[in-house]
């Protein structure tokens, strides 16, 4: 676990990210996106592109061939079509724990380009309890601005607020909303992508995730 000096724990609220952080869904994310590039005839992610070495954005225009102009079209119709798909998606192994643990001590919500309803149906059917609240179908690009929302919709401190999330593109996006992040490394990021954006906390494993919110 990475930890970066002089972080101030005072937080009462945790906001989680869905994909690649409280679920598994990268091998969905590639099924989908090479699906909808085959339609448009853009490339394809084959498994030596590794993806997760590269920033969403980068994907697309590097990886999938896009125009920048065609990447807010492109992702909204993305969008579209991986929430169709998510409902299989896997709760990662030991989160479960993790928000049962986390639901004694803080208020705890989810921001998620997903449907609230798919974040529903996957929290019932793995058993994992309730949120405080789940800001859905944010912009897949945008999430900075979602996590504001959401801060202010529920009245949260900033300063007493911390998310979890995968991809490099949470960092930046907490960095703009002012709150601190843990960065989680089995996502859609891999370690070193997230390093090099020098997030407040990463961790490997969602147990680290307890060491960092519920320190003895």
């Amino acid at each position: 676990m990475v930890e970066c000096a002089g972080v101030d724990m005072r937080w009462k609220n945790v906001i989680l990210d869905f994909d690649g952080t409280l679920v598994d869904s990268q091998s969905i994310f590639v099924a989908c996106a090479n699906e909808l590039s085959k339609t448009f005839g853009h490339g394809r992610i084959e498994p030596g592109s590794k993806p997760r070495e590269k920033s969403t954005r980068e994907v697309l225009i590097d990886v999938l061939g896009l125009l920048p102009e065609q990447v807010p079209l492109w992702v909204e119709r993305f969008k579209d079509l991986l929430n169709r798909n998510m409902r299989s998606a896997a709760t990662v192994k030991g989160m479960k724990e993790v928000l049962s643990a986390l639901q004694k001590d803080y208020r705890l919500g989810i921001v998620t380009s997903n449907t609230e309803e798919t974040v529903r149906h996957i929290l019932a059917r793995d058993d994992i309890g309730q949120v405080d609240f789940i800001w859905a179908d944010a912009p897949a690009l945008e999430k900075d601005s979602a996590i504001e929302g959401a801060l202010a919709k529920h009245t949260l401190s900033p300063e007493e607020t911390i998310y979890v999330g995968d991809d490099t593109g949470d960092i930046d996006a907490c960095r703009k909303a002012g709150i601190k992040i843990i960065a989680v490394s089995w996502g859609f990021s891999s370690k070193a992508m997230l390093e090099r954006k020098g997030p407040d906390y990463l961790v490997e494993t969602p147990m680290q995730l307890l060491a960092v919110l519920e320190p003895s």
